[in-house]
Order: structure tokens, then sequence, then C-alpha cells
């Protein structure tokens, strides 16, 4: 989306990206993790991706259509990853605005910082997700890396 050259080009994206949460929010309503009840390598790379989005992808990339704090689904999915033991240590939320709103001059001009955005802070990142139900009955859950 924030690459994208014209109007036409950002709307295809934009669309695209929205279309692919709401999929993946829908996913997550019947499912702990994306492969099920395990942790996956693939659950780590879209980990990185939605801790991201509402600190930069969403304003500097243009991907507005909504907040990911808005996905029920997708939003405390996020949260449950974040509060396995020592992962919560691996978000430094200034570091992750410094490197796209300061060290990446083009991207912004003006080395302009926005406000962190409500529902990033560790106290937000923290409060209860109630996805642990969502395991197979009896089954403890299982992260595999």
């Amino acid at each position: 989306c924030g690459f994208a050259q014209s109007q036409e080009a950002y709307d295809v994206a934009v669309n695209g990206l929205f279309s692919t949460l709401d999929r993946i929010d829908d996913h997550l309503g019947g499912s702990r993790y994306l492969c099920g009840d395990r942790l996956t390598l693939a659950d780590i790379c879209l980990f990185t991706t939605l801790i991201r989005f509402d600190l930069v992808y969403n304003v500097l990339f243009k991907c507005t259509k909504k907040k990911l704090l808005e996905f029920t689904n997708l939003h405390a999915y996020m949260r449950d990853i974040y509060q396995i033991p020592k992962v919560a240590a691996t978000c430094n939320f200034p570091a992750i605005m410094d490197g796209y709103y300061q060290i990446l001059f083009p991207l912004n001009p003006g080395s302009i910082r926005p406000v962190m955005p409500v529902g990033c802070e560790h106290e937000f990142l923290s409060r209860p997700h109630n996805r642990e139900s969502m395991s197979s009955a009896g089954k403890s859950v299982q992260h595999v890396l």
C-alpha cells in the first residue's frame, strides 16, 4: 500500500490487505493459532507484522481502513503471543517507531514520529486474551519453533 505509485495500485493493495486480514481474523475465531493448537513459525512471522501494524503500517503505509485493534480475533491473537514468556521483551516499540519514522528518511522526510496509538502499550497488550479456551479440550498448548 505504502509503495503504490498510483491510486489504482493503492486501491488494489489496500483492498487485498484488508480482505486478507478479514479472512485471518475469521479463521482465528475458531483456531488459537494459524495451524491449530500449536504455535508455529507462521505465527511468529505474522506476529512480527501485527505488532508493527498500528504503530507504523496504519499511518506510514496508508493502511488506514481499520486498525488492528478493530479486529477482535487478530488483536487477541497478537496479545496471546505477546504474553508468551520473554516475547514482550523483544518488542521495543520506540525502536520500531524510530526505525520507520526517523531512520528510513525517504518514507518520512520530516522525521516526525507520531504519538504511539492506543492499544500498543505494554499494559494494554498484557490484558487477558481468553484464547486458551480455543485449544483442544484437555490438550496443553505446545510452542514449536
